[in-house]
């Protein structure tokens, strides 16, 4: 058993502040922790906009607090982001996020990111390990 905080982590390689300090994900579990997913504390300011695309992982997010938007850009379709809604992204969704307010995010990937990753130009991460199939295949 072994526990952490944000605090402890605060100014290390595993804290990546990042657009100025308006958003800052923290990574409390890493691949190196050898538990086939990571966690990540993930705050972002208002007006914070996103375009990702996790070519390489699935993840998950539970918003713990703040108000924003995610859409699926292949679709269209977009989801209120609120405290207790959840989303899940995958290799085949490239995705926008939008925060309204300072939102709050609780984030797991699988494959665990290792924590050193930082978005490249297109919005992914680096590959970190195998994908899982994910539902219906992926």
């Amino acid at each position: 058993m072994f526990a952490r905080t944000l605090k402890e982590l605060a100014g290390t390689p595993r804290q990546k502040v990042l657009c100025e300090g308006k958003t800052v994900s923290t990574r409390m579990l890493a691949k190196g922790d050898g538990l086939g997913f990571s966690l990540s504390d993930v705050r972002l300011a208002p007006g914070m906009d996103f375009t990702l695309w996790y070519k390489h992982h699935w993840e998950a997010n539970v918003v713990l607090a703040g108000r924003g938007r995610v859409e699926d850009l292949t679709t269209g379709q977009s989801w209120v982001m609120e405290p207790v809604m959840m989303y899940c992204v995958g290799p085949n969704d490239r995705h926008a996020m939008h925060a309204e307010e300072d939102l709050h995010l609780l984030s797991v990937f699988n494959p665990p990111l290792r924590g050193d990753e930082i978005h490249e130009g297109d919005g992914t991460l680096a590959a970190s390990g195998p994908i899982p199939p994910g539902p219906q295949g992926g």
